[in-house]
């Protein structure tokens, strides 16, 4: 019997006003379920534990009840299910809460005690009985497990990252503490097809992200995966992400976050017991330094599957000073990343990530036959963590090939090395992704989009994302042949205040309003997207397009249900090998002189317009059939790819 359990919201198409949305982004939820009591449970590698010493895990979920595998093993358990917080209700107990029938709690602090055998349970109950862990009762059941002197926390829960986020805060005060803070990476993997789709508060630098292994060791399909919309390198490390319990099996990144957090528990107890001064940075940077690498992007299985006992020799190893011993690790070892391609003129750039076991000064330097295309600065100074940011400036023609070995020094001592090799060719045309007035962390080249960047670039079409609304100008744009504007205007919450909750969006300022207006009076086209209301702010974005003669409706289409597939098509360039398309969002009306390429009955859903200057411009009211389930066949249509490039094609004057 296999069993999954997903959290109810989508990193697909987020709507704010949706329940499932709102749901996402006021509370926490748990990743995976599963019931009874753990019968199997792999260790990673080879490593035997010994007890050493006891080490406090908080474990921070949906309660946990005593059970012949946890007795002894509690030590402590307070509930956070109080009205105060924003529940409806307090519930004082402790004991599981049992979300849909399943102990969810119980299984995590089991598979805790099971690998580590000097974890002790200190149990924050947060989940109640309908899945529902709200982020006011999560920042104090953290805060609570720094106060009662737990050396590591472990969140098997998760939601989609929002803005504001103060889960952020807590992990790095809790970080700031000497505490550990270990967090599933989610459940959202979908096989690779959705792209970026790291959990909060798995995503933030602090924590320790942890994605999930399958059976044989290779990377689980659900498993969340990176890099994020910072452009950096989540997860972190990875584990075995299952349990079985009787005749069923439970899967997810919730039993792969228990493993990593027993995994700091024996390191922390080598050390208690060794008289050697460790910091969060020192463990999560041994484990990471000594994981057993896998043959996957960095992005997918962090810096690979985790080694408890290379942990602890690397650890073992370091001078017993009575100060925190040096080690380091340096992360993303190799770029570009493996669907990236560079085009000359273009501009690239990657957060490079440092773990370190303290305060250090970390020297930076380029070895490249053309250094002038690398830029990163020389030195940094990171205390436990750090980043700098590597920027590759592609000349405007020259060599077909570029690369650079950048070596992380500390002293004379090398601690990271980064490999950035690529290849380059002239561009076929520029072509911009703009996110600037989007607040989905998804709506990127590494998110949503990357099956329709991988699409363009493969066409030789450069991609460039234009990230800062302040940056929209008329001489921006007019680097490119045409822009796509991704989810403009869209709707998100405001989390700053986690106990008043406020919705809002990007709207164009009248300076960039005019910078499109003028870019498309002379020439420029543009592919403009959107959804219902209830994904985006369809006032705003009209307001942005008043000039054009376009407008959203303020409808659904298809009223119920997750898309429909449009099948009244006429005949044009655009729609050319294009019998079907799948779509959900508005109906759209044009100006005179546009054409309505598609209808759902009698309403437009996709329209396009020439202008007198040459400049072209597709609307529609929906990025169904441009994200990555279109774009790879996995809705109903096999012809979005089609419509998606013959779009960018007309844009462009090919077609």
């Amino acid at each position: 019997m296999y069993n999954y359990w997903e959290p109810g919201m989508s990193y697909t198409q987020p709507t704010s006003k949706s329940p499932m949305k709102g749901v996402a982004l006021l509370v926490v939820f748990m990743l995976v379920l599963g019931t009874g009591i753990i019968v199997l449970f792999q260790m990673d590698g080879v490593f035997t534990p010994v007890p050493i010493g006891e080490v406090r895990v908080a474990v921070i979920d949906s309660g946990v009840d005593s059970t012949s595998a946890l007795e002894g093993k509690i030590v402590a358990a307070a509930s956070f299910i109080q009205t105060q917080y924003g529940y409806k209700s307090d519930d004082p107990t402790t004991t599981d809460s049992r979300p849909e029938g399943l102990g969810h709690g119980t299984l995590v602090a089991t598979a805790l005690v099971t690998s580590s055998v000097n974890a002790v349970v200190v149990s924050a109950k947060v989940t109640d009985s309908t899945g529902v862990a709200l982020t006011p009762a999560i920042i104090a059941a953290i805060y609570w497990a720094v106060a009662v002197n737990c050396s590591v926390i472990n969140l098997s829960l998760g939601s989609s990252p929002g803005v504001g986020d103060p889960l952020e805060d807590a992990v790095k005060y809790a970080f700031s503490q000497g505490v550990v803070v270990v967090c599933a990476a989610g459940n959202e993997g979908e096989d690779g097809v959705a792209g970026s789709s790291i959990a909060s508060p798995s995503v933030f630098k602090h924590a320790l992200s942890v994605g999930a292994l399958d059976e044989v060791g290779l990377p689980a399909g659900y498993t969340s995966t990176g890099p994020t919309y910072w452009r950096s390198i989540k997860p972190d490390i990875s584990t075995l992400g299952y349990v079985v319990v009787g005749s069923s099996k439970y899967y997810g990144t919730s039993f792969a976050s228990p493993r990593a957090a027993a995994a700091v528990a024996d390191i922390i107890a080598y050390c208690q017991a060794n008289n050697i001064t460790y910091t969060p940075g020192l463990v999560m940077a041994a484990l990471m330094k000594s994981a057993t690498a896998m043959n996957y992007p960095e992005y997918v299985v962090g810096a690979g599957r985790i080694n408890t006992q290379g942990a602890i020799d690397l650890v073992a190893a370091l001078p017993k000073t009575g100060q925190v011993g040096s080690l380091t690790y340096v992360r993303p070892l190799k770029l570009p990343l493996n669907f990236e391609r560079l085009f000359y003129d273009d501009t690239y750039s990657f957060v490079v990530d440092i773990v370190d076991s303290g305060v250090s000064t970390i020297g930076i330097s380029v070895a490249s036959a053309t250094p002038t295309v690398f830029s990163i600065p020389s030195s940094v100074t990171v205390n436990q963590t750090g980043s700098v940011e590597l920027t590759v400036t592609v000349p405007h023609s020259g060599a077909s090939q570029y690369s650079a070995d950048i070596t992380f020094t500390e002293g004379i001592t090398t601690v990271g090395l980064l490999e950035v090799d690529f290849q380059v060719s002239s561009a076929n045309a520029r072509i911009a992704f703009d996110i600037s007035h989007t607040l989905w962390s998804i709506d990127t080249v590494y998110g949503q989009f990357r099956e329709y960047y991988k699409l363009l670039t493969q066409q030789g079409f450069s991609v460039t994302e234009l990230r800062d609304p302040d940056a929209i100008t008329a001489s921006l744009l007019s680097q490119f042949y045409a822009v796509i504007l991704l989810d403009p205007c869209s709707w998100a919450l405001n989390e700053t205040d986690p106990y008043h909750l406020t919705e809002f969006s990007i709207p164009f300022t009248p300076q960039q309003t005019s910078a499109y207006q003028n870019y498309y009076d002379s020439g420029g086209s543009l592919f403009v997207t959107a959804l219902a209301n209830s994904s985006v702010d369809l006032a705003s974005l009209n307001n942005f397009l008043s000039w054009t003669g376009f407008e959203y409706h303020f409808n659904h289409i298809p009223y119920l249900g997750d898309y429909y597939l449009i099948d009244n098509i006429v005949s044009h360039p655009i729609t050319q090998d294009v019998s079907d398309f799948d779509y959900n969002g508005a109906s759209l009306s044009g100006p005179v002189g546009s054409v309505t390429l598609a209808r759902y009955g009698s309403s437009p859903v996709l329209s396009c317009l020439q202008g007198v200057s040459g400049g072209r411009i597709v609307v529609t009211g929906t990025n169904f059939f441009i994200d990555n389930w279109g774009i790879t066949g996995n809705y109903e249509s096999l012809h979005d790819d089609d419509l998606a490039l013959n779009i960018v094609l007309w844009l462009l004057g090919r077609i």
